[in-house]
């Protein structure tokens, strides 16, 4: 029987950086059409289908074009890369099939070629309703244009709808930030993700920051922030099922992501992008131990080097790192309880098979007479985390680590 996988299309291009983004990407767009054709022989490459053989194709369940700005591709390229990803895998009939658009680089003409070419989702990255904050996050996009995207995404026929946004940005009040989600709301789009503003090394923001141009909030500040958007989207139909993402109903929540939170294999494909996966020889019953050896491997930052590499058909060099069980049994706490459904403590003894579970059962305890955490109820014994426990994530991941570790 076939694997199962995500698949994830790094497109590392951009008109102009934002200021608080840390993720790969130039604004080189003349080597667009050669990253295409070396993308196309990268997948046909790592799947082994390049040629006339290669091993049974693998199951796509979600697919994920993501940047940058995938906005960017023409369709003809869009429709190149999902034709090779459909030769290389078999594309599952029900797949996930994502693409993150930004405003001010759609219209509906696009927006229904590829809806056309089967993408099912969007995530739009609007960011903000809020002018002055458009300003602070270096944003290309007008809030007419944002609102504009929305339109014509609707008027090209998609239903799963999300919007990114960012909150916690200089001089932001709470209010200000409320009156932000309920201009998203008034689109009543399927999916929201709010994100809090982190200061990345080496972005602009940062180095603004550090010649004090401006202050960050500090965390209690932060913490009333988060605790009000959960709080007030709850209101409003939304589950918050992920620490930053936020649907209305489980079944828009975005599988794609949700895969990786659950630690799910995925092939990543572009200059910088990650994969994650188990030795196809261990078989799939060694997925929940530690003899699985699951391994971490990904692309160098480099899109020049990347089309270099692959045009004369050679894969580039790609980092890798085989996960400890010490590192699986912590992967799986923190992904975890980053999510509302928590972590499976039955396969978290089954990876540690050194009482790892019993060991941290009184740090469950304190935490559930904190009110910060507790045991779901049913037959799988999942740890969940409370609001009050996600809005001190960190620390609490802290706590685990210094057991696991």
């Amino acid at each position: 029987m076939s694997d199962t996988v995500s698949v994830y299309i790094h497109v590392p291009f951009c008109i102009k950086k934002c200021s608080y983004c840390d993720f790969y990407s130039t604004n080189t767009l003349s080597f667009l059409p050669a990253y295409v054709n070396s993308l196309q022989r990268e997948i046909g490459i790592r799947t082994g289908l390049a040629g006339l053989a290669g091993p049974a194709k693998k199951n796509a369940q979600t697919i994920y074009f993501g940047g940058g700005t995938p906005s960017l591709l023409p369709l003809e390229e869009v429709e190149k890369i999902l034709g090779t990803v459909c030769a290389c895998y078999q594309v599952l009939p029900n797949a996930e099939i994502t693409f993150e658009v930004n405003p001010g680089t759609v219209d509906e003409p696009y927006l229904s070629g590829l809806k056309n070419l089967g993408v099912n989702r969007l995530s739009i990255g609007v960011q903000s309703f809020d002018t002055a904050k458009i300003k602070v996050l270096n944003r290309i996009h007008s809030i007419e244009e944002s609102i504009g995207a929305i339109g014509a995404a609707k008027s090209a026929g998609f239903e799963n709808i999300g919007l990114d946004l960012i909150y916690g940005t200089p001089g932001e009040t709470r209010e200000k930030w409320i009156q932000d989600l309920k201009t998203a709301l008034e689109f009543k789009v399927a999916h929201l993700s709010c994100y809090m503003l982190t200061l990345e090394s080496g972005t602009p923001l940062q180095a603004q920051y550090e010649k004090g141009l401006f202050q960050m909030h500090g965390p209690d500040i932060l913490t009333d922030f988060f605790m009000a958007t959960s709080t007030f989207l709850g209101q409003q139909g939304y589950e918050h099922y992920e620490i930053s993402n936020f649907a209305r109903g489980r079944e828009n929540r975005s599988r794609h992501n949700s895969n990786y939170w659950n630690m799910t294999p995925y092939d990543g494909f572009g200059p910088s992008a990650h994969s994650f996966g188990f030795p196809i020889e261990k078989g799939l019953d060694a997925r929940d131990t530690c003899l699985a050896s699951p391994e971490r491997s990904w692309n160098p930052a480099d899109v020049n080097a990347y089309v270099q590499s692959l045009s004369s058909g050679v894969l580039q060099a790609r980092e890798r790192e085989v996960l400890s069980c010490r590192q699986q049994m912590l992967e799986r706490v923190m992904l975890g309880l980053r999510t509302s459904d928590g972590f499976d403590m039955a396969v978290f003894k089954k990876i540690s098979g050194q009482g790892y579970l019993k060991g941290i059962t009184p740090l469950l305890a304190r935490l559930e007479t904190q009110g910060l955490g507790a045991v779901l109820p049913g037959s799988v014994k999942r740890f969940q985390l409370t609001l009050s426990g996600r809005a001190r994530l960190d620390s609490i991941v802290e706590a685990f680590a210094d057991i696991i570790l």
